[in-house]
């Protein structure tokens, strides 16, 4: 339980430790101030409709299958459930390891066709299958499918204005069957296309650095066939290589409170970005061409960086996990290169700067409902409690905003549902269902 002492840090930092992602980079899920700079109707979600009886320690996938059940993937338990919210209670599927129907640690949890379900399991460099009802289906790794462990590249000639300067020749890693494709794996459509950014990194005549953009590639499992849908604005210091030529260790996560674009993927194949840089909305063609649709900029007020937000930050880097990934190569005749992925502690390195103030938006928490709405959910200061997210249509439009009750994070949605886990003193994770206004 975290201590009683100064409740504006500790409430924040249980939010930042929640949405954390399996990548090293905290994701974050809180609210601006009551005070909006653009007035849009606010709807109140209060009371859950049901609730499991069993608490979870961290949720990061939930999946809704068509009789109302969930699966249910926790990164810190490492377990995948099924469970019913009619009865109350989960029961386990698989078990911990690496054999057939197992996993080491299930991470976000993806639709597929059929009812089926698919989990990325990066520690096992692969992506456990659920078939209808939640029945084990076994494994599938992008390695097998065609892609190979050596992760790809593609050279960009020449890039768009607002993709940034990384033309000229780059060279981005675009794929793999290591863990990169479990972690860069962020969304499927209704059929069973996989969503994927690329690494942020480029391949130059001196190794690899950071991009300034990465693109949004869409993948089909069956053939592994890739496009190119959209492309995204990375934040500063997004990764960091070190090591030598034969050791290469990456860590990717960019400084607190990185401003970054999100996004997301609507059934029907169109990819949703949420830029930073103006706090706008675009929806782009399911093609992949042709110009994305733009919403209005959404003003908001100036929250800034104080002793409060920085020691909250503090809090989530001790307290939270991730995973720590290593490229080793080997030269010579039947080299190759290994990547090997392990639960990692988020290391304690103070910043050489800090933001002035907050961003407008957190980028991994950009989530498009059955209904076709889009949700941002929002920063807010250290002393705000209140979970916010702005709302938005098919078109990008702003049209509203949702608020839930203190000390909850949205964990995923189905059909006119959205699921919520409340955390409560000792920091456990009950899962919620809410019927959506």
């Amino acid at each position: 339980m975290l201590p009683a002492t100064n409740t504006r840090m500790t409430s924040l930092a249980r939010s930042l430790r929640a949405a954390s992602t399996a990548t090293l980079a905290s994701g974050l899920l809180w609210s601006a101030q009551p005070t909006q700079a653009q007035q849009v109707p606010t709807r109140t979600y209060s009371k859950p409709t049901a609730e499991l009886v069993e608490p979870y320690s961290a949720v990061r996938g939930v999946r809704e299958l068509s009789d109302g059940r969930v699966i249910v993937s926790d990164t810190r338990d490492k377990v995948v459930q099924l469970a019913d919210f009619k009865t109350g209670r989960a029961n386990t599927l698989g078990r911990e390891g690496s054999g057939p129907n197992e996993y080491q640690m299930p991470m976000s949890a993806f639709a597929l066709p059929g009812d089926s379900t698919m989990i990325a399991d990066a520690l096992n460099s692969r992506f456990l299958l659920l078939g209808p009802g939640g029945k084990l289906a076994g494994t599938w790794s992008p390695a097998a499918a065609g892609s190979g462990d050596e992760p790809r590249t593609v050279t960009r000639a020449a890039p768009a204005p607002e993709r940034g300067r990384a033309g000229g020749g780059a060279s981005f890693v675009i794929g793999g069957g290591g863990p990169m494709a479990m972690l860069n794996t962020r969304a499927t459509d209704a059929q069973g296309r996989i969503y994927m950014v690329g690494s942020p990194l480029v391949v130059g005549p001196d190794g690899p650095k950071q991009a300034d953009s990465v693109p949004i590639m869409r993948v089909v499992r069956k053939t592994m066939a890739t496009d190119t849908v959209a492309w995204l604005q990375l934040p500063k210091n997004a990764a960091s290589v070190t090591g030598s030529a034969g050791n290469v260790n990456i860590r990717m996560g960019g400084g607190p409170y990185a401003a970054e674009d999100g996004w997301t993927v609507l059934a029907d194949g169109r990819v949703v970005v949420v830029r930073h840089a103006d706090y706008r909305v675009e929806v782009h063609p399911a093609s992949g061409r042709g110009a994305p649709m733009r919403g209005a900029a959404v003003r908001t007020p100036t929250l800034r960086v104080g002793d409060a937000e920085k020691e909250a930050w503090r809090e989530s880097r001790r307290t939270g996990g991730g995973v720590a990934i290593a490229m080793t190569r080997t030269d010579g005749p039947g080299g190759g290169t290994t990547t090997r992925s392990a639960p990692a502690n988020m290391q304690m390195q103070e910043p050489s700067e800090w933001p002035a103030v907050l961003p407008a938006f957190q980028g991994n928490q950009v989530y498009a409902l059955p209904n076709g709405q889009i949700w941002v959910g929002r920063y807010r200061a250290a002393s705000d409690k209140t979970p916010r997210y702005d709302v938005f249509d098919a078109t990008g439009k702003h049209t509203g905003q949702v608020v839930f009750p203190a000390r909850t994070n949205v964990v995923g949605f189905g059909k006119g549902v959205v699921y919520i886990v409340r955390i409560d003193e000792d920091d456990l994770q009950y899962l919620q269902r809410y019927a959506l206004q």
